[in-house]
This record gives structure tokens, C-alpha cells and sequence, in this order.
């Protein structure tokens, strides 16, 4: 399992892991860094906030991310992922870009509002092609796989 910390402020990786542990899809931190980057963390620190993944607002952030928001982050873009608490619910999402420029538009912002940071470790993900299952592969969206 790949996670982050997230204290409200502050986003931290293995093995410095604090406040705040969610499940993030593991190819945005395992590869070669992308140093000078921005994360816009959609996230509370609080452990109760979190949503179902099947809930209609969260559906909706997915389809607008897919719809929009990447195609407008353009090559700005490093990486996103839902973040999860477990197999069926989320606690927010992150998108990395090389300019911040964009974070209002956010659309993941509309769940647990949004708060903009500077990070040196988060890798280059191409963007996804479409949604998959998380409780499938779990793993949070965009990663993930059906297993064979």
C-alpha cells in the first residue's frame, strides 16, 4: 500500500508519514521525481471526513476531472489520484502540476475544498484514459487494475 500524510498543511511520504494517512495510486510516488512541482491536496485532516466512492458527488468531480480538468492542465500536468481510506471510501484527491495557476478550477475541490503545496515527490503519471473500479483494484483512481 502507497500513502501520504496529510496534517492540514503539510504533505508527507514514506518514511516520514504524518498526520493524516491516505491510500494514493503508487505510480505517483514510486519512479523518478519531479522536482519543483505543486500538489493541490483535496483533502481534511480530520479522519471522518470521507465519502463513499459510489456517492453522486464524487461520480461527478470523476467525470468533470475527466471531462475537463486534465485536458486543461495540459502538460502542466504531473500527476492525480483519489485518496482512500479503504476498498469503498474517499478522503479527497491531489493533482500535482508544474504551475498552481489552475488550482481554483479544481473540480476534486468541491468535496473537501482544496490547499495548495510545494513538492519535490510526485512522478510523472500519464493522464488516464478513463475511470476504473477502485474497490476492484484496490488501489484509488486513476491506478489500479482487474487481477488475472
Amino acid at each position: 500500500m502507497t500513502c501520504v500524510g496529510w496534517d492540514g498543511e503539510r504533505l508527507t511520504v514514506a518514511p516520514d508519514l504524518a498526520g493524516r494517512i491516505m491510500e494514493i495510486d503508487p505510480r505517483c510516488l514510486h519512479g523518478r521525481a519531479v522536482p519543483g512541482a505543486y500538489a493541490h491536496v483535496c483533502a481534511l485532516a480530520g479522519d471522518r471526513a470521507r465519502l463513499r466512492f459510489d456517492e453522486p458527488e464524487v461520480q461527478q468531480v470523476r467525470r468533470d476531472a475527466m471531462a475537463w480538468w486534465i485536458s486543461l492542465l495540459g502538460d502542466s500536468l504531473v500527476c492525480l489520484s483519489m485518496l482512500a481510506v479503504d476498498e469503498s471510501r474517499c478522503a479527497g484527491a491531489i493533482t500535482v502540476t508544474l504551475d498552481p495557476g489552475w488550482f481554483e478550477q479544481d473540480p476534486f475541490a468541491r468535496l473537501f475544498g482544496g490547499t495548495g503545496v510545494e513538492t519535490d515527490v510526485f512522478c510523472a503519471v500519464a493522464p488516464p484514459a478513463g475511470p476504473v473500479v477502485e474497490r476492484y483494484g484496490s488501489v484509488p483512481w486513476p491506478g489500479g487494475s482487474f487481477t488475472r
